[in-house]
């Protein structure tokens, strides 16, 4: 059985993707695609990137995604990937579908180092008989946009200059592609653009069957997942945060903050104003990323005159 991975990145539509795999798990098993979360509630398999950490003798250190894993200390953590490893390897007997396809954001976000990204690609590799990795990179202005609603709604107190001033050297893409290659081989890493010139069809979910190998046609798509927080939302949060913590000592969230800002969400104006860059800001993140990518795109995309050439739709 071999085993196809999309290791996100973070705010490229992977949460339209996992939710499009779990709306069509029977359809696509159907297609010899087997879609198998750890946990039914966990669609975005954060399971392999916990793989990762712990089998390179590292801890995950996060409250708000251990809380959702239901673990904690490192035992713990430990006991977990071996559940996994136990459920994959039982699997792969008697699963009758010929692929095994995941889709975890985290896995690029955690996995940032060689260890942690070959302890990964060791244990997938000791289990299924060939591994592919998929990955999609969007233009960083909008990125740093989209990361910074995520931060916000995670219940960070900032503004989006201190986002950007703590993000800017984060965004290498060409440093991190180049990393995976050099650790899971070229050949077994496909880099795509969330951008629609570069896109089949012009479409995520169309683009994404199309590397995976599905046939969309018989597929159900879902609405737009995970959309990005109106300026007035975000001030809401900010708001509100000072007052409140956005998360109880356990990292779940604390519902006392999501029912006011529930309540107080409902008097905001639709859809709300558009978070937008000031020209500084863009030409800031551009110059900042300028050089690295110019080299994703010669050694990834050669046939592309720029790396990304429109505003993709996030």
């Amino acid at each position: 059985m071999k085993a196809v991975i999309h290791i996100g990145t973070q705010k490229t539509g992977t949460t339209t993707i996992q939710s499009f795999l779990a709306l069509n798990r029977p359809s696509l098993s159907s297609q010899g695609v087997r879609i198998q979360p750890f946990t039914a509630r966990n669609i975005a398999h954060m399971e392999l990137g916990l793989a990762g950490i712990v089998r390179a003798g590292d801890v995950l250190q996060s409250p708000s995604k251990l809380h959702a894993m239901k673990i904690k200390d490192r035992a713990s953590q430990v006991a977990y990937v071996d559940r996994f490893e136990a459920m994959l390897r039982e699997g792969v007997t008697r699963w009758p579908e010929h692929s095994y396809l995941a889709s975890s954001e985290q896995i690029h976000a955690w996995l940032f180092n060689e260890a942690r990204i070959a302890a990964l690609h060791g244990f997938l590799t000791d289990i299924f008989d060939e591994v592919r990795y998929v990955v999609y990179y969007r233009p960083q202005e909008d990125f740093m946009l989209s990361t910074y609603s995520e931060c916000i709604r995670r219940g960070d107190r900032v503004t989006l200059d201190a986002h950007i001033e703590t993000q800017l050297n984060r965004q290498n893409f060409f440093r991190r592609a180049s990393l995976w290659a050099k650790v899971v081989g070229r050949d077994n890493l496909t880099v795509r653009l969330f951008d629609k010139t570069a896109m089949h069809g012009g479409d995520l979910l169309d683009d994404f069957c199309a590397v995976a190998g599905i046939d969309r046609a018989p597929l159900v798509t879902p609405p737009r997942q995970n959309l990005s927080l109106s300026a007035e939302e975000i001030d809401l949060f900010l708001r509100l945060g000072k007052r409140i913590n956005t998360r109880l000592r356990t990292g779940g969230p604390n519902p006392l903050f999501v029912g006011l800002n529930a309540l107080m969400k409902r008097r905001l104006p639709r859809p709300g104003t558009r978070v937008q860059l000031s020209p500084e800001q863009r030409a800031r993140i551009r110059a900042a990323n300028a050089q690295s990518n110019e080299k994703l795109r010669q050694t990834f995309f050669p046939e592309r005159p720029t790396l990304f050439c429109t505003n993709p739709q996030g």
